[in-house]
């Protein structure tokens, strides 16, 4: 008997590795969980993205670590009744998650704006979090001029506003383009037709945070600023990951031809850099 428990035990594991728990939600939040053992990453996509863009990385990664992926509030499976919208907001979320998950040694990965939320919150509690992976970062406060404040909510509004972004979204795979990206962007296009996505959009390109990008000045947990050296978000995308990097005295991965996602189109090499993390601790 206590046999077959152990072989029913074993293959549910490995099914489990595989096969990430659908449609499920926590705080509001759309959910996604993949993988076995002891170590925790918990995955934030960036603005407009859905938390399944993270599934070749966790999927590499599922053997080794239980995966946690999330939506960003107004996105994905998430709600769209929420407040406010914004990497505070969403350092809120996640820390919270952690918390009532009672998570230990934890990585986080972010993408450009919760970049943001997970310096935040590894200022907050220390304690529980590893290291913290910061892709394609856009982690200060910077005040958008008025023209561009205008284009966005031009762009991203009215019936348009889901196929604008759409393209957008591809754009920032200049170089290497993942083999289901006409796909994912297709899901991303279709979610953002649903009522008040958008909204929630718009609300987090606009929304500042303050307390996010005082924390980038406070930051000691161990980081890695992950970035792509064709990212056309940044002017000069290598300056800008050597210039956080020389504030916050961080690790730096660039990553040659790779857009604002290189979590995505070089999901293995990110995979090698988490593991050398995980031998040195």
């Amino acid at each position: 008997m206590n046999r077959f428990l152990f072989s029913i035990s074993f293959f549910a594991l490995v099914f489990l590795a595989k096969n990430p728990v659908f449609g499920e939600t926590v705080l509001g939040l759309g959910y996604k969980k993949i993988g076995v053992g002891t170590r925790n990453i918990v995955m934030l996509p960036g603005i407009g993205d859905l938390k399944e863009n993270y599934l070749d990385l966790a999927t590499e990664l599922s053997q080794e670590a239980q995966i946690h992926l999330l939506d960003l509030r107004g996105t994905g499976e998430s709600r769209t009744d929420f407040a406010s919208y914004g990497a505070d907001e969403t350092a809120n979320d996640l820390e919270a998650f952690i918390v009532q998950n009672d998570l230990r040694n934890v990585i986080i990965v972010g993408n450009s704006m919760t970049c943001a939320s997970a310096i935040l919150v590894a200022t907050r509690i220390p304690e529980r979090i590893q290291h913290i992976f910061l892709t394609g970062p856009f982690v200060e406060d910077k005040e958008l001029s008025w023209g561009l404040k205008w284009g966005i909510k031009a762009m991203f509004n009215g019936p348009w506003g889901a196929w604008m972004f759409q393209n957008y979204y591809m754009s920032l795979y200049p170089v290497t383009k993942p083999k289901d990206l006409e796909t994912h962007a297709s899901r991303i296009y279709e979610n953002l037709k649903e009522k008040d996505r958008l909204t929630a959009v718009r609300s987090m390109f606009l929304a500042s945070k303050p307390k996010s990008a005082e924390a980038l000045f406070k930051l000691k947990v161990p980081h890695t600023f992950v970035m792509g050296d064709k990212d056309p978000d940044f002017d000069d995308p290598v300056s800008e990951a050597k210039r956080l990097q020389k504030i916050t005295n961080g690790d730096l991965e660039i990553f040659e031809g790779s857009g604002h996602y290189p979590y995505k189109d070089n999901f293995k090499r990110l995979a090698q850099v988490i593991r050398r993390q995980w031998e040195k601790n």
